[in-house]
C-alpha cells in the first residue's frame, strides 16, 4: 500500500470510530446515570455533584458500577479512532514534507 492509501484508510476508519465512541458514550450516560439516585439524601452527594461538574464521563464510570464495563468499549473505540486519525495525519505531514 502506498502512503496515500494509508492516509485515506486512517481518515476513513478513524473518523467513524471516533463517532461511534461518542454515540456509545451517549448511550452509557443515558442508560446508567439513573443509578446516581442512590446518593440522594446522603453526604456523598456533594462530592458526586462536584465530580460530575468537572468530568461527567469519568465520574459516571467511577460512581456507577454497571457503567465500568461499558467504559472499556468506549476506550477501545475512542483510542483506535484517535490512533488511526493521528496516523493518517502523521503520514500526511511526512508526505508533505518530502515534496
Amino acid at each position: 500500500m502506498s502512503t496515500l492509501d494509508w492516509i485515506a484508510f486512517g481518515y476513513v476508519a478513524g473518523i467513524p470510530l471516533i463517532g461511534l465512541a461518542a454515540l456509545w458514550q451517549m448511550y452509557v450516560v443515558l442508560n446508567e446515570s439513573h443509578t446516581l439516585n442512590r446518593f440522594a439524601g446522603s453526604r456523598k452527594m456533594l462530592w458526586v455533584a462536584v465530580s460530575l461538574f468537572f468530568s461527567f464521563s469519568l465520574s459516571l464510570y467511577w460512581f456507577c458500577p454497571n457503567a465500568r464495563k461499558k467504559g472499556i468499549v468506549f476506550a477501545l473505540l475512542g483510542g483506535a479512532g484517535v490512533l488511526l486519525y493521528g496516523m493518517a495525519t502523521w503520514f500526511k505531514m511526512r508526505l508533505l514534507a518530502q515534496q
